[in-house]
């Protein structure tokens, strides 16, 4: 079987981390960031470097966006146009519109399109899906899903509910799961507390909730948080119930560690990493493979209720979605 070979754009930690994964799955992978990153990014992995965007997709299967939001639409069309393969780090595009345009030009052109949604590929959700799709929990009534983690880039003032913010960003991992878990989405109410400054304060410096009413009659509450401290970098949970039973999950929870180094100075929990198994889903994909968990249905049906909850948010009333339009 021929190398699958992949263009990565971008070369802060997403890229990083996704460039990792990309090369543990087999991939020959050539790096390109427009602010010159990638050539160091590409000499410390032992993958290439490319010195444009063309030249990066230039006889690529596929390219993975790992740059700011603003960009995504840019760099995913020119891909489609090329006849290459999109894998995009969360969120498809800053807008709706811009999403509904690289959906629909993928579908065109025939190319395939992932976004990178990672919790979806971490354990505990993959279980909860399961359980929910085989009925382990009897018809599903109502759902929470808690995302918190630190959010270090230097943003300054006021993050206003309209712009979107945490709604339209980390707010989209809850959301995805929620519509993974329970479908589609037909009425979002959302708000949105705090200030991103610099320097962080003490404690939450934003909290951004949204309570989703599914077509099939279950409501779900997610809460997104961006911290002032690094520790913990990430803690996600959720507590489900249906008519069979409540399932709950916690990543503070005590857990099976494992230790990362011979001297054993660093650990980390048991288990594959999620980007690991999102790049391995992906690559067997593009190989001609099961299609993955996620696609571009997805993709688009996040970004809608994301900016459906901005929406709300800043006008303080619900927003009706379609069920065509939330998925």
């Amino acid at each position: 079987m021929r190398q699958l070979e992949v263009a990565l754009i971008g070369a802060g930690l997403i890229a990083r981390l996704h460039l990792a994964a990309w090369l543990g799955a087999g991939a020959a992978v050539r790096v390109y960031s427009d602010d010159g990153r990638g050539v160091d990014v590409a000499r410390e992995f032992g993958a290439q470097a490319a010195g444009s965007l063309t030249e990066a997709l230039d006889g690529a299967d596929a390219v993975d966006i790992c740059t700011p939001t603003g960009s995504h639409h840019e760099i995913a069309m020119a891909a489609i146009a090329a006849g290459v393969g999109v894998v995009c780090e969360k969120p498809l595009a800053a807008t709706t519109e811009e999403a509904e345009q690289i959906v629909a030009a993928a579908q065109r052109a025939g190319v395939r399109l992932y976004p990178a949604h990672d919790v979806r590929f971490a354990p505990a959700f993959a279980r909860l899906h399961e359980l929910v799709a085989s009925g382990g929990v009897g018809e599903c009534a109502v759902g929470r899903f808690s995302f918190s983690a630190y959010h270090p880039r230097p943003w300054t003032g006021h993050a206003s509910a309209r712009s979107g913010g945490i709604l339209t960003d980390q707010l989209l991992h809850g959301a995805d799961l929620a519509y993974w878990v329970f479908g589609d989405v037909v009425r979002v109410h959302a708000c949105y507390q705090g200030e991103i400054a610099t320097p962080a304060p003490e404690g939450a410096v934003a909290v951004g909730t949204a309570v989703l009413t599914h077509a099939g009659g279950a409501v779900s509450q997610v809460v997104s948080r961006w911290t002032a401290t690094p520790r913990p970098p990430v803690r996600v949970a959720f507590h489900v119930s249906g008519t069979g039973g409540t399932v709950r999950y916690d990543s503070e929870w005590p857990q099976e560690v494992r230790v990362a180094d011979g001297d054993g100075e660093n650990f980390g929990y048991a288990g594959e990493s999620v980007f690991s198994s999102e790049m391995r889903e992906f690559a067997t994909a593009f190989a001609g493979g099961p299609e993955p968990r996620i696609g571009a249905r997805d993709a688009l049906a996040a970004v809608r209720i994301t900016h459906a909850a901005a929406e709300s948010a800043w006008t303080g009333r619900a927003v009706e979605l379609s069920v065509e339009g939330a998925a």
